[in-house]
């Protein structure tokens, strides 16, 4: 495998993994975080417990999409990727891309409408990682 072909990897990997673990956190949490109570106005212990149920299932169930998309990010990487199979050195980017855009465009409408700070800047990061993996793929 050249450098390049592994430094696509490692840049694909850099950008999975906030994903893997995010979703893991998302997955298990049993209630919401900090940014989440100032978005509402409540602590979680002030929800009614049907909201509460609500929130744990929306997290929980973005955590778990988000785990299921690192893990397969990964699986293509592992097999395909590795085989050298150019289809999927668009399809890593463009599924961890879209999936990162959608939760910056979340983080992005509850900061525009709330006193909230959503902690999405950072995700910038891992799209400019998935870039680089894409060029980087397909350099000689």
């Amino acid at each position: 495998m050249s450098r390049l072909k592994t430094a696509a990897i490692i840049c694909h990997g850099l950008a999975i993994t906030p994903m893997l673990i995010g979703g893991l956190i998302y997955a298990l949490r049993d209630s919401y975080f900090s940014y989440h109570a100032a978005a509402t106005s409540y602590t979680w212990d002030e929800l009614a417990p049907g909201i509460q149920i609500l929130f744990r299932a929306m997290l929980n169930g973005a955590g778990s999409l988000m785990l299921l998309i690192a893990l397969t990010l990964i699986l293509l990487l592992m097999i395909p990727f590795r085989q050298n199979q150019r289809w999927c050195f668009w399809a890593i980017p463009l599924i961890g891309i879209s999936t990162i855009l959608i939760t910056i465009r979340a983080g992005i409408s509850v900061e525009l409408n709330s006193s909230s700070n959503m902690p999405w800047p950072w995700l910038l990061i891992v799209v400019g990682l998935f870039t680089s993996g894409l060029f980087l793929s397909y350099k000689k």
